[in-house]
């Protein structure tokens, strides 16, 4: 599907489901933060190290520059207070406004970078079947988010420790957050999780450990969320992308609707 095809509501619509996604995270595990500003504008701070998910998140078309800076000085507060350093982020839906752009310097924010924002409308294009794979499966808890975390950090690169105050116990046993495991012999290899609220599926943590890529397990197990969520009711899919992933997911029926903007340190 052309991004011109897609209506703006239902781009704008996604977009408001993946901040709720973040802020239900944020208020599953007591040790994060939230706040709400006007013009759908949030501050969440999960004292994870990783900008992407702490900071002022705006999902407005039009940002508001002096919600921006209002939460922007309560992010930098929250985010000091936590024991680990915790970087932080300013993201909106589209090149960020001069006023913005000087709000997110005076906090050191002066790198720019955009990501994907990708939408499927999964009322219009069935859902595939299964394919034959030697990837199984399964749903995880909170009793294995240690497990799941050291997983990510695999098909991410990372240190674990990005993860883990992120992805914790409580919030894998959330309601409408599941996280998956991509096993190959029981072995661990590939991650994904889908956070489904008000009718969105949203797409997240699809990862894959290094020697394990190039067999399509990312494409499967993006699949699989997507397939999980239609099922419980979902009538539109969301995810945010790397540049290198949006041909995989263009070929699973997503289209790219907009580049979204991160404010971060250098």
């Amino acid at each position: 599907m052309n991004a011109d095809l897609l209506e703006p509501s239902r781009v704008d619509a996604a977009a408001r489901a993946w901040g709720a996604a973040l802020l239900h995270i944020a208020g599953a595990d007591p040790r994060m933060r939230r706040e709400a500003g006007r013009d759908e504008t949030w501050m969440v701070v999960t004292g994870s190290p990783a900008p992407s998910v702490n900071g002022v998140f705006c999902l407005a078309r039009v940002p508001a520059p002096d919600q921006v800076e209002l939460l922007a000085d309560r992010a930098a507060r929250t985010a000091a207070q936590y024991a680990g350093p915790v970087s932080w982020s300013v993201q909106v839906r589209s090149h960020p406004t001069e006023a913005i752009v000087r709000t997110a310097a005076t906090h050191g924010l002066t790198a720019q970078s955009w990501e994907p924002f990708m939408v499927r409308d999964l009322e219009a294009a069935p859902q595939s079947a299964p394919s034959a794979s030697p990837l199984r499966m399964r749903a995880v808890d909170g009793s294995e988010a240690d497990l799941y975390a050291a997983t990510l950090g695999a098909g991410f690169q990372a240190p674990k420790e990005i993860f883990t105050p992120l992805f914790t116990a409580a919030v894998l046993d959330a309601p409408g957050i599941t996280a998956y495991l991509g096993e190959i012999d029981g072995i661990p290899v590939a991650t994904g999780m889908g956070i489904l609220l008000d009718g969105h599926i949203g797409v997240f943590n699809i990862s894959t450990a290094a020697a394990h890529r190039n067999r399509g397990y990312g494409a499967l197990i993006t699949e699989h969320v997507v397939r999980q969520g239609h099922h419980q009711g979902a009538r539109t899919a969301y995810l945010r992308a790397s540049d290198m992933a949006v041909s995989m997911y263009a070929s699973l029926g997503f289209t790219l609707a907009e580049h979204w903007t991160y404010l971060t340190a250098p």
